[in-house]
């Protein structure tokens, strides 16, 4: 009976689960495995959010509990580009890639879990009508920002 037992606690105590892939949707929403539940342990997962050319990418954390294991947020491919953030608590984190590309991971050791993230992206047009010039003024630079809009009559 006792075998019986340890093998039905062992049998639904290890759910299966899948995380990470790619996201190509012009927006969308994904989690942390079982969230609102605690996720598992030694879990390793990669979304790369991929949106349609002159587009980027923007990404906010509504919700953030994993203390001692962490959400990394990189500005393209994962090995490749730049870290914007490494992040596990709080909320309303938002990052905006600087291309069509933003690569999210997730990792949690082997010790505890917590309840993990939810996040919402969404594509928005690159800015094409903003323009950006740099002057030299003793040793600072200035960055100075114009926006214009075209109108064209036919």
């Amino acid at each position: 009976m006792v075998c019986i037992y340890i093998f039905l606690l062992i049998l639904f105590s290890a759910e299966d689960y899948s995380c990470g892939g790619l996201l190509s949707s012009p927006s969308g929403k994904f989690q942390s495995p079982f969230y609102p539940r605690n996720y598992p342990n030694n879990a390793n997962c990669v979304w790369e959010i991929e949106v349609k050319s002159n587009f980027h990418v923007t990404l906010t954390f509504r919700d953030v509990q994993c203390l001692s294991d962490y959400v990394e947020v990189y500005d393209g491919p994962l090995h490749t580009s730049p870290l914007l953030g490494k992040l596990c608590s709080g909320s309303f984190h938002t990052y905006t890639s600087s291309s069509n590309l933003l690569t999210v991971r997730f990792y949690s050791n082997s010790r505890y879990t917590y309840r993990g993230f939810q996040a919402e992206y969404y594509s928005t047009p690159a800015d094409q009508s903003t323009s950006k010039f740099m002057f030299k003024a003793e040793t600072h630079f200035s960055i100075i920002s114009f926006t214009y809009s075209l109108l064209l009559i036919s």
